[in-house]
């Protein structure tokens, strides 16, 4: 849809997804993967393009700050200021959480995911999915699961709303269109984890949980309590999965990155003597609707109670297509 560079076989490679998906629920909610995909296309009439590479010694970087990144920012560039190296640049950058990566002409230590097959249809009504998730892969996976018939909670506590809420096409009133998009098929509970204590409000929304999908970096969720082992200790029946910038086994499972990091570090994105940016975040979707399908065979016990999804992994089969 977009003139603005995208990777071979994306598109095809989310039909794949979308096609189990739907053969999986009733209700059919991908149809069209491709708009899935394209979505800031389709909703924002002139959406943010992703920054473009960042020349840094004989390499490149990607700069990806959130508003709340630029003073930490400023200050880890004045005290790496000597560093021409783009991997030791951005692995520094890491250590004070700044989502900073290095364009690879090559993938680094990253795997294909294994794609679960769901054990026959699937009917959604009655699950009930507790959504920690933000920005679009997760709150993507979780959509679907709500469009097929799940009851979808999602925390976004006032203090740290989601980033898409306030994003392109808001009109100050925090509805921007690809927020409400991701969204519509959710209830909504504005709830600070970081402030909520075992056997208080949250564990009592986890006895009735089926999956809880989560979006955060595994230091934060081991912070906050809400690590896989953590969960699965106070409620033993649960199913968790984690959707991860990188592979849990990989030696940036623990980077802060977005999918334009993602994106750097696959070497999908070096185009002839260069890196190019990509049109958007085209990692996230590839990996809401893996997600989507894992969350699928979860619920019909056909992939493990605990699972995780990366965006890496994600996109890794495309490596194969470029």
């Amino acid at each position: 849809m977009t003139t603005h560079w995208l990777p071979t076989g994306l598109h095809e490679l989310a039909a794949t997804h979308g096609a189990v998906i739907d053969r999986t629920c009733d209700a059919a909610p991908v149809g069209d993967a491709s708009w899935w995909v394209d979505l800031p296309e389709r909703v924002v009439d002139e959406p943010t393009r992703p920054a473009e590479p960042v020349p840094l010694g004989g390499g490149y970087l990607s700069v990806d700050l959130g508003p709340d990144d630029a003073a930490t920012w400023e200050s880890f560039r004045a005290v790496a200021s000597r560093d021409r190296d783009p991997e030791s640049f951005a692995a520094r950058a890491q250590v004070w959480r700044l989502p900073v990566a290095p364009y690879r002409r090559q993938p680094g230590s990253s795997f294909a995911e294994v794609d679960p097959e769901p054990m026959g249809q699937v009917d959604l009504r009655g699950a009930r999915i507790v959504d920690l998730t933000s920005m679009w892969a997760g709150p993507l996976c979780t959509e679907l699961l709500g469009r097929a018939g799940a009851t979808v909670l999602k925390i976004e506590p006032s203090a740290r709303p989601d980033g898409l809420r306030w994003g392109d096409g808001d009109d100050g009133s925090g509805r921007a269109p690809m927020f409400m998009e991701l969204n519509k098929a959710k209830e909504i509970l504005d709830l600070d984890l970081r402030h909520c204590s075992h056997g208080g409000e949250f564990d009592r929304i986890l006895r009735s949980a089926d999956l809880v999908v989560t979006s955060l970096s595994n230091r934060a969720l081991a912070n906050l309590g809400m690590d896989a082992a953590s969960l699965s200790e106070r409620h033993p029946g649960l199913r968790t999965l984690a959707i991860t910038a990188f592979d849990e086994a990989s030696p940036e499972a623990d980077w802060v990155a977005y999918g334009t990091g993602v994106h750097a570090t696959s070497g999908l994105g070096w185009v002839g003597e260069c890196p190019v940016a990509p049109a958007f975040s085209y990692p996230d979707p590839i990996a809401g609707l893996l997600a989507c399908r894992t969350a699928l065979a979860q619920l019909t016990d056909s992939a493990p109670r605990h699972s995780r999804v990366s965006l890496a992994g994600a996109i890794a089969p495309l490596a194969d297509i470029s």
